[in-house]
């Protein structure tokens, strides 16, 4: 795999996860 597709996975793991369980944790 390369670096980038990496990045990829992390960044949109990042964005589903927190964003979702962060709006849940705030709201």
């Amino acid at each position: 795999m390369d670096t980038n597709t990496l990045l990829i996975l992390l960044i949109v793991l990042v964005l589903i996860g927190g964003g979702f369980y962060g709006r849940r944790r705030w709201w």
